[in-house]
């Protein structure tokens, strides 16, 4: 591992840490379920980010916990931040067990397209859903020190997933910068987080 690449992996944690605390926060202050799922989708990718620091030991079972936890990281704590900050926008608390259930959907999802051999363009799909979602989630947000911080990270999350994550469109995958943008974007959501109030 190159040293630019351990500094993504730890700054990445250290962000995705950051927000899961933030968004912990203000589901308890607002009793708000969305705050809660960005929270456990922010300590996927901290764990995934952990894994890739840690687990580095040769061996399939090791490599098989680092995929896991990597395709958690992208294909469930990514659309279920989107998600969450669709509800947030529009102020609906939506029931655990819904939440629940949609998880178990984009399990099913990303199983169904892996064994059907189209897992690369769900990839691509997901990341623009994700940056899509993410852009009209802001037009709702009323404040406009939230949507300063939301536009920052949102500047920051769209490179990271069309760019230089592993379903790159245009063929640009870079760990070390994916890593890097990624944990600038989760940083900058939990600030704006932090601004936003739960009527």
């Amino acid at each position: 591992m190159s040293l630019f690449y351990v500094s993504s992996q730890i700054i990445l944690f250290g962000c995705a840490l950051f927000l899961a605390g933030r968004s912990y926060q203000v589901g308890e202050k607002f009793a708000h379920s969305a705050s809660m799922v960005i929270s456990l989708a922010a300590a996927f990718i901290a764990s995934s980010a952990a894994a890739n620091l840690l687990l580095q030991q040769p061996g399939q079972d090791i490599q098989t916990l680092r995929r896991i936890l990597d395709n958690l990281a992208y294909f469930a704590a990514l659309p279920l931040i989107a998600s969450a900050l669709l509800a947030y926008a529009w102020q609906q608390d939506w029931s655990k067990a819904g939440w629940g259930r949609w998880l178990l959907a984009l399990f099913a999802l990303f199983e169904l397209c892996r064994r059907s051999g189209i897992g690369a363009g769900y990839s691509q799909i997901l990341a623009l859903l994700c940056v899509t979602i993410t852009l009209i989630s802001l037009c709702k947000f009323r404040s406009g020190q939230t949507r300063l911080f939301g536009t920052l990270s949102l500047l920051c999350l769209a490179p990271a997933l069309l760019l230089f994550s592993p379903a790159s469109l245009l063929q640009m995958s870079n760990p070390t910068l994916f890593g890097l943008s990624l944990g600038g974007a989760l940083a900058l959501l939990s600030l704006a987080l932090g601004k936003t109030r739960i009527s």
